[in-house]
Protein backbone atom coordinates (compact mmCIF):
# COMPACT_ATOMS: atom_id res chain seq x y z
CA UNK A 1 0.00 0.00 0.00
CA UNK A 2 2.96 2.26 -0.71
CA UNK A 3 3.85 4.73 -3.43
CA UNK A 4 7.44 4.43 -4.66
CA UNK A 5 10.04 7.15 -5.20
CA UNK A 6 9.86 9.09 -8.45
CA UNK A 7 6.08 8.85 -8.79
CA UNK A 8 4.77 11.97 -7.06
CA UNK A 9 5.50 15.66 -7.74
CA UNK A 10 7.90 17.26 -5.26
CA UNK A 11 5.09 19.47 -3.94
CA UNK A 12 3.13 16.38 -2.89
CA UNK A 13 6.18 14.95 -1.15
CA UNK A 14 6.82 18.17 0.77
CA UNK A 15 3.17 18.43 1.84
CA UNK A 16 3.25 14.81 2.94
CA UNK A 17 6.34 15.33 5.08
CA UNK A 18 4.80 18.44 6.66
CA UNK A 19 1.56 16.67 7.56
CA UNK A 20 3.23 13.53 8.88
CA UNK A 21 5.77 15.56 10.87
CA UNK A 22 3.01 17.60 12.47
CA UNK A 23 1.02 14.56 13.60
CA UNK A 24 4.15 12.78 14.79
CA UNK A 25 5.42 15.77 16.79
CA UNK A 26 2.04 16.15 18.50
CA UNK A 27 1.92 12.50 19.52
CA UNK A 28 5.55 12.42 20.66
CA UNK A 29 4.84 15.38 22.91
CA UNK A 30 1.97 13.48 24.52
CA UNK A 31 3.62 10.07 24.74
CA UNK A 32 4.50 8.76 28.20
CA UNK A 33 7.48 6.51 28.88
CA UNK A 34 5.25 3.59 29.83
CA UNK A 35 3.63 3.70 26.38
CA UNK A 36 6.89 3.31 24.45
CA UNK A 37 7.17 -0.51 24.77
CA UNK A 38 3.72 -1.12 23.28
CA UNK A 39 4.44 1.32 20.44
CA UNK A 40 7.72 -0.49 19.75
CA UNK A 41 6.08 -3.93 19.71
CA UNK A 42 3.25 -2.90 17.38
CA UNK A 43 5.68 -0.94 15.21
CA UNK A 44 7.73 -4.12 14.82
CA UNK A 45 4.58 -6.12 13.98
CA UNK A 46 3.51 -3.49 11.45
CA UNK A 47 6.99 -3.67 9.89
CA UNK A 48 7.18 -7.47 9.86
CA UNK A 49 3.76 -7.82 8.21
CA UNK A 50 5.20 -6.31 5.03
CA UNK A 51 7.97 -8.87 4.59
CA UNK A 52 5.73 -11.16 2.53
CA UNK A 53 4.29 -9.10 -0.29
CA UNK A 54 3.53 -9.16 -3.99
CA UNK A 55 4.94 -6.40 -6.19
CA UNK A 56 2.54 -4.97 -8.78
CA UNK A 57 4.19 -2.20 -10.79
CA UNK A 58 4.80 0.75 -8.47
CA UNK A 59 2.45 -0.67 -5.85
CA UNK A 60 2.50 -3.77 -3.67
CA UNK A 61 0.02 -5.86 -1.73
CA UNK A 62 0.86 -7.20 1.72
CA UNK A 63 -0.55 -7.46 5.22
CA UNK A 64 -0.32 -4.19 7.12
CA UNK A 65 -2.03 -4.88 10.48
CA UNK A 66 -3.11 -1.25 10.18
CA UNK A 67 -6.45 -1.72 11.91
CA UNK A 68 -5.04 -3.89 14.69
CA UNK A 69 -2.23 -1.39 15.30
CA UNK A 70 -4.77 1.43 15.57
CA UNK A 71 -7.03 -0.48 17.96
CA UNK A 72 -4.20 -1.49 20.29
CA UNK A 73 -2.29 1.80 20.28
CA UNK A 74 -5.02 4.35 19.70
CA UNK A 75 -3.52 7.62 18.45
CA UNK A 76 -0.03 6.32 19.22
CA UNK A 77 -0.43 4.20 16.09
CA UNK A 78 0.92 7.26 14.28
CA UNK A 79 4.37 6.59 15.77
CA UNK A 80 4.32 2.89 14.93
CA UNK A 81 3.21 3.56 11.37
CA UNK A 82 5.93 6.12 10.66
CA UNK A 83 8.72 4.00 12.13
CA UNK A 84 7.50 0.88 10.33
CA UNK A 85 7.29 2.65 6.98
CA UNK A 86 10.73 4.19 7.44
CA UNK A 87 12.44 0.86 8.04
CA UNK A 88 10.49 -0.78 5.22
CA UNK A 89 11.78 1.89 2.83
CA UNK A 90 15.37 1.89 4.10
CA UNK A 91 15.90 -1.84 4.50
CA UNK A 92 13.77 -3.28 1.71
CA UNK A 93 13.10 -0.35 -0.67
CA UNK A 94 9.43 -0.94 0.02
CA UNK A 95 7.82 2.41 -0.69
CA UNK A 96 10.28 5.30 -0.81
CA UNK A 97 12.07 7.98 1.18
CA UNK A 98 10.75 10.92 -0.84
CA UNK A 99 7.20 9.58 -0.53
CA UNK A 100 7.51 8.57 3.13
CA UNK A 101 5.38 11.47 4.34
CA UNK A 102 2.58 10.80 1.85
CA UNK A 103 2.62 7.06 2.54
CA UNK A 104 2.51 7.76 6.26
CA UNK A 105 -0.48 10.11 5.98
CA UNK A 106 -2.30 7.59 3.78
CA UNK A 107 -2.17 5.21 6.74
CA UNK A 108 -2.20 7.62 9.68
CA UNK A 109 -5.51 9.26 8.76
CA UNK A 110 -7.46 5.98 8.42
CA UNK A 111 -5.81 4.69 11.62
CA UNK A 112 -7.03 7.71 13.58
CA UNK A 113 -10.55 7.28 12.19
CA UNK A 114 -10.38 3.56 12.96
CA UNK A 115 -9.67 3.95 16.67
CA UNK A 116 -12.26 6.72 16.97
CA UNK A 117 -14.98 4.72 15.21
CA UNK A 118 -14.21 1.61 17.22
CA UNK A 119 -14.44 3.50 20.51
CA UNK A 120 -17.75 5.12 19.55
CA UNK A 121 -19.33 1.83 18.50
CA UNK A 122 -18.08 -0.40 21.34
CA UNK A 123 -17.36 1.62 24.50
CA UNK A 124 -20.81 0.95 25.99
CA UNK A 125 -20.89 -2.69 24.89
CA UNK A 126 -17.51 -4.00 26.00
CA UNK A 127 -19.09 -6.99 27.70
CA UNK A 128 -20.40 -8.24 24.34
CA UNK A 129 -17.16 -9.84 23.17
CA UNK A 130 -18.61 -11.29 19.95
CA UNK A 131 -20.04 -7.89 19.00
CA UNK A 132 -16.76 -6.11 19.78
CA UNK A 133 -14.74 -8.59 17.69
CA UNK A 134 -17.10 -8.21 14.73
CA UNK A 135 -16.93 -4.42 14.94
CA UNK A 136 -13.12 -4.62 15.13
CA UNK A 137 -13.04 -6.69 11.96
CA UNK A 138 -15.53 -4.46 10.15
CA UNK A 139 -13.76 -1.24 11.18
CA UNK A 140 -10.44 -2.71 10.05
CA UNK A 141 -11.94 -3.60 6.67
CA UNK A 142 -13.11 0.01 6.24
CA UNK A 143 -9.74 1.32 7.42
CA UNK A 144 -7.80 -0.61 4.79
CA UNK A 145 -10.32 0.39 2.11
CA UNK A 146 -9.98 4.06 3.09
CA UNK A 147 -6.17 3.86 3.04
CA UNK A 148 -6.36 2.25 -0.40
CA UNK A 149 -8.68 4.95 -1.69
CA UNK A 150 -6.44 7.71 -0.35
CA UNK A 151 -3.37 6.21 -2.02
CA UNK A 152 -5.28 5.73 -5.29
CA UNK A 153 -6.52 9.33 -5.12
CA UNK A 154 -2.98 10.63 -4.68
CA UNK A 155 -1.89 8.63 -7.72
CA UNK A 156 -4.79 9.95 -9.79
CA UNK A 157 -4.05 13.55 -8.79
CA UNK A 158 -0.47 13.00 -9.95
CA UNK A 159 -1.60 12.45 -13.54
CA UNK A 160 -4.01 10.57 -15.80
CA UNK A 161 -1.20 8.18 -16.69
CA UNK A 162 -1.65 6.53 -13.30
CA UNK A 163 -5.33 5.66 -13.84
CA UNK A 164 -4.63 2.00 -14.62
CA UNK A 165 -2.27 1.63 -11.69
CA UNK A 166 -4.77 3.27 -9.31
CA UNK A 167 -7.54 0.91 -10.48
CA UNK A 168 -5.34 -2.18 -10.06
CA UNK A 169 -4.18 -0.87 -6.70
CA UNK A 170 -7.76 -0.46 -5.48
CA UNK A 171 -8.96 -3.87 -6.66
CA UNK A 172 -6.02 -5.82 -5.24
CA UNK A 173 -6.16 -4.10 -1.86
CA UNK A 174 -9.92 -4.62 -1.53
CA UNK A 175 -9.24 -8.34 -1.19
CA UNK A 176 -6.54 -7.54 1.35
CA UNK A 177 -9.07 -5.55 3.40
CA UNK A 178 -11.18 -8.67 3.91
CA UNK A 179 -8.19 -10.67 5.12
CA UNK A 180 -7.09 -7.90 7.46
CA UNK A 181 -10.58 -7.58 8.89
CA UNK A 182 -10.76 -11.31 9.59
CA UNK A 183 -7.34 -11.39 11.28
CA UNK A 184 -8.10 -8.34 13.44
CA UNK A 185 -11.45 -9.77 14.52
CA UNK A 186 -9.80 -13.02 15.63
CA UNK A 187 -6.98 -11.25 17.51
CA UNK A 188 -9.34 -8.83 19.26
CA UNK A 189 -11.60 -11.71 20.26
CA UNK A 190 -8.62 -13.39 21.89
CA UNK A 191 -7.42 -10.21 23.60
CA UNK A 192 -10.85 -9.69 25.14
CA UNK A 193 -10.43 -13.02 26.92
CA UNK A 194 -6.85 -12.69 28.14
CA UNK A 195 -5.88 -9.00 28.26
CA UNK A 196 -8.68 -6.55 27.32
CA UNK A 197 -6.69 -3.60 28.71
CA UNK A 198 -4.45 -3.83 25.64
CA UNK A 199 -7.21 -2.28 23.54
CA UNK A 200 -6.07 1.30 23.91
CA UNK A 201 -8.79 2.65 21.59
CA UNK A 202 -11.30 2.43 24.44
CA UNK A 203 -9.38 5.10 26.35
CA UNK A 204 -10.63 8.69 25.86
CA UNK A 205 -8.66 10.73 23.30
Amino acid sequence: MHISDGILPISYCIAGFAGAAGLTAYELKNTKNREIPSVAVMGAAFFAASLIHFKIGVTSVHLTLLGLTALILGRKAILAILSGLFFQAVLFQHGGISTLGVNALVMMIPALLCQWGFRVLTTKRREKSAYVAIIAGFITFLTVILATMLAATVLLLSGEGFLGIAALFTISNSALALVEGFITGIVVSRLLKIKPEMIHSWKPA
